[in-house]
């Protein structure tokens, strides 16, 4: 097999007994057909993508310039970039919304045609298989954009003894990101006006430049974000060079999903901040349940259990001492009471708005309350640090339209 190698300069690091160390070390990393890529893969390169990681088996930009100025772009005007690895499931049928209904435990009752839902996808234990974006194209028809997993492999499985009649596969749809206080006047440049009334997580049908696509507005950000679910991939690159040139007149900027925003809004990641050994409401989640509701759906006795019992362990913010964070942790980080470890950090790095390092934690029960004090272990030795309260920066869900 052919293989692109492409050098990126990373920090590995290394568990010695209970301390942790880094060391600078160059990683060879092989760009080959093993791993599926975008329709905006040369797109990304040609814009100057620093890196890669492999999200749902696809190359996922993890950068295009330094982390901060792309952050002050997506906070400050509009940035767009590719999110093609939020690798979609169609779920489609004559049961398609029974289905729906059993594999997730939101109250779907209130889900119309054109709607997007949240959705947290959970096992018989109550445990979380994963997150979504959920969008009702039709009557029996759904699109479940999912974090990094094998989310259809798992509803394939649980369609075979499931009695219904549904079909689900991956269909031809890669979501473009567009994001920031502006991206609605993007928008509104892109389609002259025509979704100026898009709702907050609604979707409709809709082309740009007979490149057909469903236009969400949903988004990954925590600030004011369009999804355009693109439905030909040989078009790629055609439509991320329209978005690049229409974006140029609000100081548009390509970027990677962002870390610091999505730290500060509280926006979690799958797989890192939270995974299938926890449960809707240990990570403040949930709203998402409804154990009340008539129908049955996969983990019900479960959550209702756990919801009753209360919480073990919480999901919290973290503000951390010490010099500014700018490196993504490789490892949890633990975090300690009295030499004691009480939880473990995902994800932390330095905020420039609140000028602190912040962080997503999940502790024991007994810590989660604000101002409590620990101390978080890090490769650059223990950081006293409290617990805050989520999200510091709420979403930004007004399209700032004249």
């Amino acid at each position: 097999m052919h293989l692109l190698l492409r050098y990126f300069d990373i920090k590995i690091s290394l568990i010695l007994g209970n301390k942790m160390s880094q060391s600078q070390l160059p990683l060879l990393i092989g760009i080959g057909s093993r791993i599926r890529k975008s329709p905006y893969y040369e797109s990304d390169l040609k814009y100057g993508v620093t890196g890669f990681t492999v999200y749902n088996k696809m190359y996922l930009p993890t950068g295009f310039s330094d982390p901060e100025k792309e952050y002050e772009s997506l906070i400050n005007d509009v940035t767009f970039g590719d999110f093609a690895a939020e690798r979609q499931i169609e779920v489609s049928g004559p049961d398609a919304y029974n289905f729906i209904r059993y594999v997730q435990p939101r109250n779907l009752e209130k889900c119309e045609i054109g709607f997007c839902k949240y959705i947290l996808l959970t096992d018989m234990d109550g445990g979380i298989i994963n997150d979504a974006c959920l969008l009702r194209l039709e009557e029996n028809k759904f699109w479940i954009s999912p974090g990094d997993g094998d989310v259809i492999l798992w509803l394939q499985g649980i369609a075979i003894n499931s009695g219904m009649d549904v079909s689900i596969h991956e269909p031809d749809v890669s979501p473009l990101q567009i994001s920031g206080p502006k991206s609605g006047k993007l928008i509104q440049k892109l389609f002259n006006g025509e979704h100026d009334d898009l709702g907050y997580y609604k979707a409709k049908q809709t082309s740009l430049d007979e490149i057909p696509m469903v236009i969400a507005r949903t988004g990954w950000s925590g600030e004011l974000s369009y999804e355009l679910y693109l439905q030909d991939r040989k078009l790629g690159n055609k439509l991320f060079e329209l978005v690049y040139e229409a974006a140029q007149e609000f100081n548009g900027r390509v970027i990677a999903p962002n870390t610091i925003r999505t730290i500060e809004g509280g926006i979690l990641s799958y797989g890192g901040d939270f995974g299938r050994e926890h449960n809707p409401f240990t990570i403040g989640l949930g709203r998402l349940v409804d154990v009340d509701q008539e129908i049955d759906f996969i983990g019900k006795s479960a959550l209702k259990a756990i919801k009753e019992r209360g919480l073990m362990e919480k999901l919290v913010g973290i503000e951390l001492e010490g010099d500014p964070i700018r490196k993504v942790p490789e490892n949890f980080w633990p975090v300690k009471s009295e030499n004691v470890k009480v939880g473990r950090v995902s994800r932390a790095f330095f905020s420039p708005r609140l000028q602190k390092n912040i962080a997503l934690a999940i502790v024991n029960i007994e810590y989660a309350e604000e101002d409590t004090p620990i101390v978080v272990e890090t490769p650059n030795g223990d950081l006293k640090s409290k617990v805050v309260s989520l999200p510091w920066f709420k979403a930004d869900k007004e399209t700032h339209l004249d």
